[in-house]
């Protein structure tokens, strides 16, 4: 998925015109966001093997929360008093929607494998958005964002070398279309998510880049017919409008 991406985003931007300057001061920086992104993402899908998911999902999606925090205190961001409402409106909203909270009463009575990887990974992600925030200040963005899918497939492919993982079964062309259209969709949310730093505050592109939970939701509802729990719609609706008075004190 990384490798597929980061090839997508190179050929994007020689069409374009538009290579990035690449420097020595760059390099770190890179390398450090693929090793923290691939590592993350491993622990998250670990986690989530392990379980439960209604607990491990919410844990992982209070990241953005957690890359605020360090946003503000590590790169000196400052939030008004509404932005800062309307941000925890937006995190509290994220984690009612994304846990059941039936489901969560139910599996907290169980053994919880998942949570301590998944702890890990939360902080990872958060380590990664604020490194990106930082590094997208002082260096080529999309430069950031090519070492970033580099690293990643470096990273994962000589992790799955010293594993001796086995290799994929399932190889069908409707598999691995999707699996290109995901790391294209992805490496597109990483060229975003750049773009949102550079242009205006870390703390409210964070924000709004931790709302992607909500759509698997959504499209749960739409296209599966699923039903969620009524805590779930409860916290869409805080999402809604702590986004809405997030957009307007911005």
């Amino acid at each position: 998925m990384a490798a597929i991406g980061g090839a997508a985003l190179a050929v994007a931007l020689l069409a374009l015109g538009r290579w990035p300057d690449f420097t020595l001061a760059a390099i770190p920086w890179g390398l450090a966001l693929g090793a923290l992104g691939a590592g993350s993402l491993f622990l998250l899908y670990r986690g989530l093997a392990l379980g439960p998911i209604a607990v491990v999902s919410p844990i992982v999606a209070s990241y953005s929360a957690f890359t605020v925090i360090l946003v503000v205190v590590l790169l000196g961001e400052r939030l008004s008093v509404e932005q800062a409402v309307a941000i925890c409106a937006v995190f509290v909203g994220v984690l009612l929607a994304t846990a059941d909270l039936r489901a969560l009463a139910a599996s907290i009575r169980r053994p919880l494998p998942g949570v301590p990887i998944s702890m890990v990974a939360t902080i990872g992600f958060a380590c990664w958005g604020t490194l990106f925030a930082a590094g997208a200040r002082e260096h080529d963005g999309m430069a950031l964002v090519l070492m970033n899918r580099a690293g990643g497939a470096v990273i994962l492919a000589a992790a799955v070398l010293a594993l001796r993982a086995r290799r994929p079964s399932d190889t069908r062309a409707s598999t691995l279309t999707l699996l290109a259209t995901v790391g294209v969709l992805d490496t597109f949310s990483n060229v975003l998510f750049m773009l949102g730093i550079q242009g205006g505050n870390a703390a409210i592109t964070v924000t709004g880049s931790g709302l992607y939970p909500i759509l698997p939701a959504f499209m749960g509802i739409v296209r599966h017919g699923e039903r969620l729990a009524p805590n779930q719609y409860v916290g869409i609706a805080v999402v809604v409008g702590g986004m809405v008075a997030l957009g307007i004190r911005g």
